[in-house]
């Protein structure tokens, strides 16, 4: 494998990660709206918004700390 292959593959990777970061981070953000808006609990929210309860847990957890 050359190179340019091998840098080609590595800038494709990348770009896998950052968009799967960013669609964590609108996840986070649709979850936590659901928490803090509708009320919703941890399994409605996590049907609503497409994701795992253990997500859903993840994204409580952070809101809880942001508040004390």
């Amino acid at each position: 494998m050359g190179v340019i292959e091998v840098v080609k593959r590595q800038e494709r990777e990348q770009g896998l990660q950052q968009g799967l970061q960013q669609l964590e981070e609108k996840n986070y953000k649709v979850v936590a709206n659901l928490i803090q808006q509708l009320g919703l609990d941890d399994q409605s929210a996590a049907e609503v918004a497409e994701v795992s309860v253990d997500f859903v847990r993840k994204v409580r957890a952070g809101l809880e700390r942001k508040r004390k």
